[in-house]
Protein backbone atom coordinates (compact mmCIF):
# COMPACT_ATOMS: atom_id res chain seq x y z
CA UNK A 1 0.00 0.00 0.00
CA UNK A 2 1.50 3.35 -1.10
CA UNK A 3 0.18 6.34 0.81
CA UNK A 4 -0.29 9.92 -0.82
CA UNK A 5 2.37 12.35 -0.36
CA UNK A 6 2.09 13.88 3.21
CA UNK A 7 -0.60 11.73 4.53
CA UNK A 8 2.21 9.51 5.70
CA UNK A 9 3.38 11.65 8.55
CA UNK A 10 0.79 10.33 11.24
CA UNK A 11 1.57 6.29 10.70
CA UNK A 12 5.50 7.30 10.64
CA UNK A 13 4.89 8.88 14.65
CA UNK A 14 2.73 5.96 15.71
CA UNK A 15 -0.86 6.49 14.64
CA UNK A 16 -2.25 2.76 14.16
CA UNK A 17 -4.50 3.38 11.49
CA UNK A 18 -4.49 3.90 8.49
CA UNK A 19 -7.83 5.72 6.77
CA UNK A 20 -9.17 4.95 3.16
CA UNK A 21 -8.82 8.84 2.31
CA UNK A 22 -4.49 8.70 2.88
CA UNK A 23 -4.19 5.56 -0.10
CA UNK A 24 -2.88 6.41 -3.26
CA UNK A 25 -2.81 2.98 -4.64
CA UNK A 26 -2.40 -0.76 -4.03
CA UNK A 27 -0.04 -3.31 -5.12
CA UNK A 28 -0.19 -7.05 -5.05
CA UNK A 29 -2.13 -9.69 -6.73
CA UNK A 30 -5.89 -10.37 -5.69
CA UNK A 31 -5.02 -12.98 -2.94
CA UNK A 32 -2.80 -10.52 -1.31
CA UNK A 33 -5.37 -7.55 -1.07
CA UNK A 34 -7.96 -9.89 0.21
CA UNK A 35 -9.59 -8.71 3.15
CA UNK A 36 -7.65 -9.77 6.71
CA UNK A 37 -4.50 -10.30 4.87
CA UNK A 38 -1.20 -8.38 5.72
CA UNK A 39 -0.22 -5.37 3.71
CA UNK A 40 3.09 -3.68 3.72
CA UNK A 41 2.42 0.27 4.07
CA UNK A 42 4.95 2.89 2.39
CA UNK A 43 5.02 6.45 2.02
CA UNK A 44 4.84 8.30 -1.31
CA UNK A 45 8.94 7.75 -1.41
CA UNK A 46 8.23 3.94 -1.31
CA UNK A 47 9.58 3.72 1.92
CA UNK A 48 8.51 1.18 4.11
CA UNK A 49 6.55 2.19 7.62
CA UNK A 50 5.45 -0.79 8.16
CA UNK A 51 3.09 -3.92 8.22
CA UNK A 52 -0.46 -4.74 9.30
CA UNK A 53 -4.20 -6.05 8.47
CA UNK A 54 -5.59 -4.98 5.51
CA UNK A 55 -9.48 -4.39 4.78
CA UNK A 56 -10.52 -2.43 1.98
CA UNK A 57 -14.43 -3.14 3.11
CA UNK A 58 -13.36 -0.39 5.87
CA UNK A 59 -12.62 2.99 6.49
CA UNK A 60 -9.76 2.16 8.65
CA UNK A 61 -8.09 0.41 5.67
CA UNK A 62 -5.05 -1.26 7.47
CA UNK A 63 -4.19 -1.59 11.40
CA UNK A 64 -0.47 -1.27 11.96
CA UNK A 65 0.78 -4.25 13.49
CA UNK A 66 4.69 -3.18 13.26
CA UNK A 67 7.40 -0.23 12.52
CA UNK A 68 9.42 -1.45 9.84
CA UNK A 69 9.12 -4.98 8.64
CA UNK A 70 7.24 -7.78 10.14
CA UNK A 71 9.91 -9.81 11.33
CA UNK A 72 11.71 -6.84 13.40
CA UNK A 73 9.00 -6.67 15.83
CA UNK A 74 10.09 -10.06 17.07
CA UNK A 75 12.99 -7.71 18.49
CA UNK A 76 13.94 -8.78 22.23
CA UNK A 77 13.55 -4.93 22.84
CA UNK A 78 10.64 -3.98 20.79
CA UNK A 79 8.71 -7.76 22.31
CA UNK A 80 6.60 -5.21 25.13
CA UNK A 81 5.22 -3.97 22.06
CA UNK A 82 3.79 -1.23 20.44
CA UNK A 83 4.48 1.00 17.47
CA UNK A 84 6.45 3.74 19.75
CA UNK A 85 9.46 2.08 21.46
CA UNK A 86 12.42 1.87 18.92
CA UNK A 87 15.40 3.74 19.43
CA UNK A 88 16.31 6.32 16.83
CA UNK A 89 18.74 3.76 15.28
CA UNK A 90 16.24 1.48 14.73
CA UNK A 91 14.02 4.45 13.11
CA UNK A 92 16.91 5.77 11.07
CA UNK A 93 17.59 1.88 9.42
CA UNK A 94 12.89 1.77 8.96
CA UNK A 95 13.62 4.83 6.94
CA UNK A 96 16.12 2.72 4.35
CA UNK A 97 14.03 -0.22 4.47
CA UNK A 98 12.45 -1.07 0.78
CA UNK A 99 8.71 -3.09 0.90
CA UNK A 100 9.18 -6.88 -0.67
CA UNK A 101 7.97 -7.69 -3.75
CA UNK A 102 5.72 -9.80 -1.65
CA UNK A 103 4.37 -11.18 1.65
CA UNK A 104 5.81 -14.91 2.19
CA UNK A 105 4.21 -17.92 3.37
CA UNK A 106 6.46 -17.61 6.22
CA UNK A 107 4.84 -14.54 7.67
CA UNK A 108 2.26 -15.95 9.56
CA UNK A 109 4.30 -17.91 11.56
CA UNK A 110 5.92 -14.83 12.10
CA UNK A 111 2.67 -13.24 12.64
CA UNK A 112 1.73 -16.00 15.36
CA UNK A 113 4.64 -15.71 17.51
CA UNK A 114 4.46 -11.98 17.31
CA UNK A 115 0.73 -11.92 18.64
CA UNK A 116 1.65 -14.19 21.55
CA UNK A 117 5.01 -12.23 22.29
CA UNK A 118 3.01 -8.98 22.70
CA UNK A 119 0.40 -10.98 24.62
CA UNK A 120 2.72 -12.05 27.65
CA UNK A 121 3.98 -8.32 27.55
CA UNK A 122 0.33 -7.29 27.98
CA UNK A 123 0.04 -9.49 30.98
CA UNK A 124 3.55 -8.15 32.44
CA UNK A 125 2.24 -4.69 32.32
CA UNK A 126 -0.77 -5.70 33.72
CA UNK A 127 0.93 -7.19 36.75
CA UNK A 128 3.23 -4.27 37.24
CA UNK A 129 -0.19 -2.76 37.98
CA UNK A 130 -1.07 -5.07 40.61
CA UNK A 131 -3.51 -6.84 38.52
CA UNK A 132 -4.87 -9.52 39.55
CA UNK A 133 -4.95 -9.19 42.79
CA UNK A 134 -7.46 -10.32 46.12
CA UNK A 135 -9.92 -7.34 45.69
CA UNK A 136 -9.90 -7.42 41.74
CA UNK A 137 -9.73 -10.20 39.29
CA UNK A 138 -11.72 -8.94 36.72
CA UNK A 139 -9.59 -6.78 34.19
CA UNK A 140 -8.54 -5.86 30.89
CA UNK A 141 -5.89 -7.96 29.62
CA UNK A 142 -5.39 -6.90 25.94
CA UNK A 143 -6.45 -3.47 24.88
CA UNK A 144 -6.30 -3.75 20.95
CA UNK A 145 -4.18 -0.71 19.71
CA UNK A 146 -2.45 -0.08 23.19
CA UNK A 147 -1.03 -3.22 23.57
CA UNK A 148 -0.04 -3.53 19.96
CA UNK A 149 -3.11 -5.75 18.75
CA UNK A 150 -5.04 -3.87 16.81
CA UNK A 151 -8.72 -5.75 16.48
CA UNK A 152 -8.02 -7.45 19.99
CA UNK A 153 -10.11 -7.28 23.41
CA UNK A 154 -8.93 -10.36 26.12
CA UNK A 155 -10.87 -8.86 29.59
CA UNK A 156 -10.30 -11.50 32.26
CA UNK A 157 -13.31 -12.46 34.81
CA UNK A 158 -11.95 -14.85 36.98
CA UNK A 159 -11.09 -17.84 35.60
CA UNK A 160 -12.59 -16.70 32.55
CA UNK A 161 -10.69 -14.79 29.58
CA UNK A 162 -13.35 -12.84 27.69
CA UNK A 163 -11.89 -12.26 23.61
CA UNK A 164 -13.90 -9.71 21.25
CA UNK A 165 -12.65 -9.04 17.68
CA UNK A 166 -13.13 -6.50 16.21
CA UNK A 167 -11.25 -6.45 12.84
CA UNK A 168 -11.26 -9.18 10.40
CA UNK A 169 -7.42 -9.28 10.39
CA UNK A 170 -7.07 -10.54 13.85
CA UNK A 171 -10.32 -12.75 13.61
CA UNK A 172 -8.56 -14.90 11.40
CA UNK A 173 -5.61 -15.27 13.59
CA UNK A 174 -7.97 -16.34 16.13
CA UNK A 175 -6.31 -20.19 16.28
CA UNK A 176 -2.91 -17.77 17.14
CA UNK A 177 -4.93 -15.99 20.10
CA UNK A 178 -6.43 -18.86 21.88
CA UNK A 179 -2.90 -21.22 21.94
CA UNK A 180 -1.05 -17.92 22.92
CA UNK A 181 -3.77 -17.34 26.03
CA UNK A 182 -3.43 -20.93 27.01
CA UNK A 183 0.61 -20.96 26.72
CA UNK A 184 0.36 -17.83 29.12
CA UNK A 185 -2.48 -19.90 31.89
CA UNK A 186 -0.85 -23.11 31.44
CA UNK A 187 3.05 -21.27 32.08
CA UNK A 188 4.44 -21.06 35.44
CA UNK A 189 5.70 -17.30 36.40
CA UNK A 190 9.13 -16.68 34.55
CA UNK A 191 11.88 -16.60 36.46
CA UNK A 192 13.30 -13.33 35.08
CA UNK A 193 10.56 -11.35 36.05
CA UNK A 194 11.39 -8.93 38.97
CA UNK A 195 10.24 -9.31 42.01
CA UNK A 196 7.79 -5.90 41.51
CA UNK A 197 6.33 -8.06 38.99
CA UNK A 198 5.96 -11.25 40.77
CA UNK A 199 2.40 -12.53 40.76
CA UNK A 200 0.68 -16.06 40.74
CA UNK A 201 0.11 -17.39 36.93
CA UNK A 202 -2.80 -16.59 34.74
CA UNK A 203 -5.41 -18.99 35.79
CA UNK A 204 -8.02 -19.99 33.25
CA UNK A 205 -10.60 -22.28 33.21
CA UNK A 206 -12.37 -21.05 30.43
CA UNK A 207 -11.72 -18.77 26.67
CA UNK A 208 -14.94 -17.53 25.37
CA UNK A 209 -15.60 -15.32 22.08
CA UNK A 210 -18.33 -12.29 22.87
CA UNK A 211 -20.12 -11.05 20.03
CA UNK A 212 -18.96 -8.12 18.18
CA UNK A 213 -22.00 -6.76 16.91
CA UNK A 214 -21.27 -3.80 14.32
CA UNK A 215 -17.86 -4.02 14.36
CA UNK A 216 -18.09 -7.37 12.72
CA UNK A 217 -20.57 -6.43 10.21
CA UNK A 218 -18.52 -3.76 8.79
CA UNK A 219 -15.42 -6.16 8.95
CA UNK A 220 -17.08 -8.79 7.46
CA UNK A 221 -17.16 -11.94 9.33
CA UNK A 222 -19.38 -13.82 11.52
CA UNK A 223 -18.84 -13.34 15.35
CA UNK A 224 -20.94 -14.36 18.16
CA UNK A 225 -20.70 -15.52 21.95
CA UNK A 226 -19.76 -18.87 22.34
CA UNK A 227 -16.86 -20.89 24.27
CA UNK A 228 -13.82 -21.13 22.62
CA UNK A 229 -11.87 -23.61 24.75
CA UNK A 230 -12.34 -24.88 28.33
CA UNK A 231 -15.51 -25.47 30.29
CA UNK A 232 -18.66 -24.94 28.37
CA UNK A 233 -20.11 -23.23 31.79
CA UNK A 234 -18.37 -20.42 31.30
CA UNK A 235 -21.14 -17.84 30.06
CA UNK A 236 -23.09 -16.96 32.68
CA UNK A 237 -22.92 -16.48 36.39
CA UNK A 238 -19.35 -15.93 36.39
CA UNK A 239 -17.07 -15.38 39.45
CA UNK A 240 -15.27 -12.70 39.74
CA UNK A 241 -13.82 -9.53 42.18
CA UNK A 242 -13.69 -6.09 41.33
CA UNK A 243 -12.09 -3.61 44.16
CA UNK A 244 -13.19 -6.04 46.79
CA UNK A 245 -16.68 -6.61 45.78
CA UNK A 246 -17.72 -10.01 44.30
CA UNK A 247 -19.34 -9.91 41.28
CA UNK A 248 -21.36 -12.32 38.56
CA UNK A 249 -20.75 -11.46 35.20
CA UNK A 250 -23.08 -13.09 32.01
CA UNK A 251 -21.12 -13.01 28.83
CA UNK A 252 -24.26 -13.94 26.52
CA UNK A 253 -26.66 -11.12 27.63
CA UNK A 254 -24.36 -7.88 28.37
CA UNK A 255 -22.38 -5.10 27.45
CA UNK A 256 -18.98 -4.67 25.64
CA UNK A 257 -17.57 -7.96 27.70
CA UNK A 258 -19.86 -8.26 30.28
CA UNK A 259 -18.88 -5.30 32.66
CA UNK A 260 -17.61 -1.53 32.08
CA UNK A 261 -14.11 -2.67 33.29
CA UNK A 262 -12.75 0.60 31.86
CA UNK A 263 -14.74 2.71 35.16
CA UNK A 264 -13.32 0.80 38.07
CA UNK A 265 -10.47 2.85 39.06
CA UNK A 266 -13.54 5.89 38.73
CA UNK A 267 -15.72 4.10 40.46
CA UNK A 268 -13.37 3.30 43.86
CA UNK A 269 -12.13 6.92 43.46
CA UNK A 270 -16.07 7.86 43.61
CA UNK A 271 -16.78 5.65 46.80
CA UNK A 272 -14.24 7.48 48.75
CA UNK A 273 -16.36 10.32 48.67
CA UNK A 274 -19.87 8.82 49.36
CA UNK A 275 -19.71 7.75 53.22
CA UNK A 276 -23.17 9.06 54.37
CA UNK A 277 -24.46 10.05 51.32
CA UNK A 278 -27.83 9.21 49.42
CA UNK A 279 -26.19 8.14 45.76
CA UNK A 280 -28.19 8.27 42.67
CA UNK A 281 -26.70 6.12 39.88
CA UNK A 282 -28.42 6.46 36.57
CA UNK A 283 -27.83 3.92 33.57
CA UNK A 284 -26.37 2.04 36.38
CA UNK A 285 -25.67 -1.37 33.73
CA UNK A 286 -25.24 -3.99 37.18
CA UNK A 287 -24.88 -1.74 40.00
CA UNK A 288 -21.00 -0.66 39.78
CA UNK A 289 -20.49 2.75 41.09
CA UNK A 290 -24.09 2.62 43.42
CA UNK A 291 -22.24 -0.82 44.85
CA UNK A 292 -18.74 0.72 45.61
CA UNK A 293 -20.89 3.68 47.42
CA UNK A 294 -22.79 1.56 49.42
CA UNK A 295 -19.40 -0.66 50.11
CA UNK A 296 -17.96 2.42 51.87
CA UNK A 297 -20.59 3.84 53.42
CA UNK A 298 -23.80 5.66 51.20
CA UNK A 299 -26.53 5.47 53.34
CA UNK A 300 -28.47 4.29 50.52
CA UNK A 301 -28.19 4.06 46.64
CA UNK A 302 -31.25 4.06 43.98
CA UNK A 303 -30.14 2.57 40.32
CA UNK A 304 -31.68 3.57 37.53
CA UNK A 305 -31.70 1.59 34.14
CA UNK A 306 -33.97 0.67 30.93
CA UNK A 307 -32.90 -3.04 31.71
CA UNK A 308 -34.25 -5.64 34.18
CA UNK A 309 -32.03 -7.64 33.65
CA UNK A 310 -28.91 -5.69 34.39
CA UNK A 311 -31.14 -4.46 38.02
CA UNK A 312 -31.56 -7.68 38.82
CA UNK A 313 -28.62 -8.24 38.92
CA UNK A 314 -27.31 -5.14 40.55
CA UNK A 315 -29.67 -6.90 43.81
CA UNK A 316 -28.07 -10.14 43.03
CA UNK A 317 -24.67 -8.04 43.64
CA UNK A 318 -25.68 -6.42 46.60
CA UNK A 319 -26.98 -9.45 48.44
CA UNK A 320 -23.82 -11.53 47.14
CA UNK A 321 -22.04 -8.44 49.27
CA UNK A 322 -24.49 -7.46 51.93
CA UNK A 323 -25.16 -4.28 50.75
CA UNK A 324 -27.92 -1.71 50.94
CA UNK A 325 -30.80 -0.60 50.90
CA UNK A 326 -30.41 -0.49 47.32
CA UNK A 327 -33.29 0.63 45.19
CA UNK A 328 -33.77 0.06 41.25
CA UNK A 329 -35.95 1.61 38.77
CA UNK A 330 -36.62 0.46 35.69
CA UNK A 331 -36.90 3.44 33.20
CA UNK A 332 -36.16 5.52 30.89
CA UNK A 333 -32.97 8.12 32.21
CA UNK A 334 -34.69 10.96 30.72
CA UNK A 335 -38.39 10.67 32.15
CA UNK A 336 -36.89 9.34 35.53
CA UNK A 337 -35.06 12.80 36.10
CA UNK A 338 -37.80 14.60 34.82
CA UNK A 339 -39.96 13.94 37.54
CA UNK A 340 -37.43 13.46 40.33
CA UNK A 341 -38.37 16.01 43.63
CA UNK A 342 -35.33 18.33 43.05
CA UNK A 343 -32.20 18.55 45.47
CA UNK A 344 -32.88 14.93 47.18
CA UNK A 345 -29.66 12.99 46.16
CA UNK A 346 -25.99 13.81 47.73
CA UNK A 347 -24.42 12.56 44.85
CA UNK A 348 -25.51 11.52 41.13
CA UNK A 349 -23.74 9.55 38.80
CA UNK A 350 -24.69 9.68 35.10
CA UNK A 351 -23.26 7.27 32.63
CA UNK A 352 -24.76 7.17 29.18
CA UNK A 353 -24.19 5.01 26.53
CA UNK A 354 -22.27 5.94 23.20
CA UNK A 355 -24.71 9.24 22.23
CA UNK A 356 -22.46 10.01 18.81
CA UNK A 357 -21.70 7.02 16.57
CA UNK A 358 -20.76 9.28 13.91
CA UNK A 359 -19.97 12.57 13.20
CA UNK A 360 -23.24 13.48 11.83
CA UNK A 361 -24.57 12.14 15.37
CA UNK A 362 -22.51 14.82 17.35
CA UNK A 363 -24.80 17.85 17.37
CA UNK A 364 -27.59 15.81 18.40
CA UNK A 365 -25.25 13.92 20.72
CA UNK A 366 -24.23 17.23 22.40
CA UNK A 367 -28.09 18.16 22.82
CA UNK A 368 -28.87 15.32 24.60
CA UNK A 369 -25.63 15.06 26.93
CA UNK A 370 -27.06 18.99 28.11
CA UNK A 371 -30.42 17.67 28.61
CA UNK A 372 -29.51 14.53 30.54
CA UNK A 373 -26.77 16.46 32.73
CA UNK A 374 -29.82 19.40 33.20
CA UNK A 375 -32.05 17.18 34.49
CA UNK A 376 -29.25 15.35 36.83
CA UNK A 377 -28.14 18.49 38.64
CA UNK A 378 -31.56 19.24 39.50
CA UNK A 379 -31.46 16.01 42.03
CA UNK A 380 -28.42 17.20 43.17
CA UNK A 381 -28.20 19.15 46.65
CA UNK A 382 -26.61 21.93 47.44
CA UNK A 383 -23.19 21.55 48.23
CA UNK A 384 -23.17 17.54 46.43
CA UNK A 385 -21.55 16.02 43.95
CA UNK A 386 -22.34 15.15 40.37
CA UNK A 387 -20.51 12.48 38.23
CA UNK A 388 -20.60 12.95 34.46
CA UNK A 389 -19.47 10.36 31.76
CA UNK A 390 -19.65 9.97 28.06
CA UNK A 391 -17.60 7.18 26.10
CA UNK A 392 -18.56 8.81 23.10
CA UNK A 393 -14.96 9.12 21.10
CA UNK A 394 -16.40 12.01 18.85
CA UNK A 395 -16.89 13.77 21.93
CA UNK A 396 -13.83 15.58 23.19
CA UNK A 397 -13.23 16.78 26.32
CA UNK A 398 -13.12 20.69 25.25
CA UNK A 399 -16.90 20.23 23.88
CA UNK A 400 -17.97 18.11 26.93
CA UNK A 401 -16.78 20.97 29.08
CA UNK A 402 -19.18 23.35 27.10
CA UNK A 403 -22.06 20.80 27.13
CA UNK A 404 -21.58 21.23 31.67
CA UNK A 405 -21.37 24.64 31.84
CA UNK A 406 -24.73 24.76 29.43
CA UNK A 407 -26.32 22.12 31.15
CA UNK A 408 -25.53 23.91 34.57
CA UNK A 409 -26.84 27.60 33.23
CA UNK A 410 -30.03 25.41 32.46
CA UNK A 411 -30.59 23.93 35.78
CA UNK A 412 -29.45 26.89 37.55
CA UNK A 413 -26.66 25.47 39.56
CA UNK A 414 -22.83 26.64 39.75
CA UNK A 415 -20.53 24.12 38.95
CA UNK A 416 -17.34 23.22 39.89
CA UNK A 417 -14.63 20.70 38.62
CA UNK A 418 -13.18 18.60 40.81
CA UNK A 419 -11.19 15.88 39.02
CA UNK A 420 -10.91 15.10 35.64
CA UNK A 421 -10.27 11.04 34.56
CA UNK A 422 -10.57 8.80 31.66
CA UNK A 423 -10.05 4.58 31.81
CA UNK A 424 -8.08 2.64 33.94
CA UNK A 425 -3.98 1.90 33.50
CA UNK A 426 -5.08 -1.59 32.62
CA UNK A 427 -6.61 -0.42 28.89
CA UNK A 428 -3.55 1.53 27.65
CA UNK A 429 -3.22 3.18 24.37
CA UNK A 430 -0.16 4.91 22.03
CA UNK A 431 0.72 8.74 22.86
CA UNK A 432 -0.01 8.87 19.13
CA UNK A 433 -3.83 7.67 19.16
CA UNK A 434 -5.65 10.41 20.99
CA UNK A 435 -9.02 8.13 19.40
CA UNK A 436 -8.22 5.35 21.99
CA UNK A 437 -8.70 7.89 25.13
CA UNK A 438 -12.72 7.68 24.22
CA UNK A 439 -14.10 7.69 28.15
CA UNK A 440 -14.82 11.16 29.84
CA UNK A 441 -14.74 10.96 33.82
CA UNK A 442 -16.18 14.58 35.38
CA UNK A 443 -16.25 14.69 38.64
CA UNK A 444 -18.39 18.35 40.10
CA UNK A 445 -19.14 19.97 42.89
CA UNK A 446 -22.55 21.65 42.81
CA UNK A 447 -23.83 24.72 44.30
Amino acid sequence: MILKRGRANPVWRGHPWVYSGAVERMQGTASETEPGELADVCDADGRLIGTGFLNARSQIMVRMLTRGPLDSALSPSLLPGGLEEQSSEDLAAVHTVVPRAALQPEDEATLATLIAARIAAAYDRRLRLGLPSSDTTAFRLVNSEGDGLPGLIVDVYGDTAAVQFSALGMKRRQDAVIAALRSLAEAAAPSARSAATQRAPLSLAAIAEVGAGSFSQVEGFASQTRILWGAADRLRGIACRENGLDLRVDLEQSQKTGLFLDQRRNRARLAELCRGARVLDVYCHVGGFALNALAKGAVAATCVDASARALARAQEHAQLNGLGPLTTVESDAFRFLEVQTPHQFDVVVLDPPKFARSQRDLPAALKGYQRLNALGLNAVKPGGLLVSCSCSQLVDEQSFERMLAAAGHDAGRRLTVLEVASQGPDHPLPPAFPEGRYLKFYLLSVD
